[in-house]
């Protein structure tokens, strides 16, 4: 373990921190917080569980007062898609999780981004727009494989986990640059506009963590210092 106030490493069963003194019998493991921790799960799904039941209540709410109005105000659905399917398209991303006691995010990524594919379609549609198949359809097929590729490493492999994350940085600041090539091959836009000043600070973030993964002494100390 590591001390909460210094983070240097110490052994697990230390009750003073040698270097500054600060004392550990607060923060030792016990049996008694390992029952008290086991305890806590079954409050915690059931605040889920209360949060998700109220938010669906108020979604069915405001869907319907949506729906009247503009169906009394207009004749018919007008406006009222855009508010029904963000609405819809927060509940899915938001609170459909809250449903479950352990989501598995590697099945609930594909399944945003697929939401948010449809809303998009949805729009494009709706407006008489043809950018969709061209810029949001791409965005959201390599968003949705970034995103699932690096959550399924980041929780299988635990002894990489900073050259994935900083593999992670890396693929966001190529992915800022295929947004604007998208954005210039579908609404005839300039390139190197905007997304190199992001990617270029996710690709220095990205090669720092790389580099913390190759020196030893580098990790030890972002482990000790952030808990990590």
């Amino acid at each position: 373990m590591y001390c909460v106030k210094c983070g240097v490493q110490l052994d697990d069963n230390t009750k003073k921190c040698p270097l500054c003194q600060t004392d550990l019998s607060s923060f030792s493991y016990n049996e008694n917080q390992q029952s008290n921790y086991s305890d806590l799960i079954p409050e915690e799904r059931l605040g889920n569980l209360t949060i998700a039941s109220i938010v669906t209540v108020l979604a069915l709410i405001a869907i319907t007062t949506i729906l009247v109005v503009c169906l009394n105000v207009y004749g018919d659905f007008a406006w009222s898609g855009y508010a029904v399917f963000g609405i819809l398209l927060f509940y899915i991303i938001f609170i459909f999780p809250l449903w479950f006691f352990n989501p598995n995010y590697l099945i609930f990524i594909p399944i945003n981004h697929l939401s948010t594919a449809l809303f998009l379609l949805y729009v494009c549609l709706k407006t008489n727009g043809s950018w969709f198949i061209s810029f949001a359809m791409p965005i959201c097929i390599i968003s949705c494989l970034i995103f699932t590729t690096f959550t399924a490493l980041f929780k299988y492999i635990k002894k990489a986990r900073y050259f994935i994350v900083g593999a992670l940085f890396i693929a966001f600041a190529l992915f800022f640059v295929l947004i604007e090539l998208f954005e210039h091959i579908t609404f005839n836009t300039k390139m190197f506009v905007w997304s190199l000043y992001p990617g270029n600070c996710f690709l220095f973030v990205g090669l720092f963590f790389i580099l913390a993964g190759m020196i030893p002494a580098l990790k030890k100390y972002l482990n000790r210092k952030f808990f990590i």
